[in-house]
């Protein structure tokens, strides 16, 4: 796979830069479901808040940095993806049920909506799965380099 071009570099970071601000929803979403049950926080929502936070805030950096050859950006890339595909799936189950139980009794949502109900899993796998293969590449292509002296 050919993951070098400048279209593909620029349609990662669209990918990575997607994710970070679908992590922000996530992000909001558990503050304000931490607001509902009166700001008692347990351990699970104030992990998934705070790791969704810093993953989120990981991949917009990554995003910025995407068009670099240097490793520790593709390390961020893939350990914020990581971080951040849990709430997205979680959030985006969450949504498409509510959304769907809700238009059984009548409600209707735009396309924008159920968007971003569906969207964010499929994006944050995309993210992995590209940071993966990008950093599997730069790591073939280090070993393949000639010694320098």
């Amino acid at each position: 796979m050919n993951l070098t071009g400048k279209v593909a570099s620029l349609v990662y970071a669209l990918v990575l830069l997607g994710c970070a601000g679908f992590a922000g929803f996530d992000t909001f979403a558990f503050a304000f479901a931490i607001g509902d049950a009166d700001g008692r926080i347990t351990v699970a929502s104030g992990t998934f808040l705070i790791g969704t936070l810093a993953g989120g805030g990981g991949l917009a950096i990554a995003s910025l940095g995407s068009w670099t050859q240097w490793r520790p950006v593709r390390l961020v890339a893939l350990a914020s993806a990581l971080v951040v595909l849990p709430a997205a799936v979680l959030y985006g189950w969450q949504s498409a049920n509510a959304f769907w139980n809700n238009t059984q009794l009548g409600m209707h949502y735009g396309p924008w909506a159920w968007a971003s109900a569906i969207l964010p899993p499929f994006l944050g796998l995309a993210g992995v799965v590209w940071s993966w293969e990008r950093l599997r590449q730069l790591s073939a292509l280090s070993q393949n380099a000639p010694p320098t002296r």
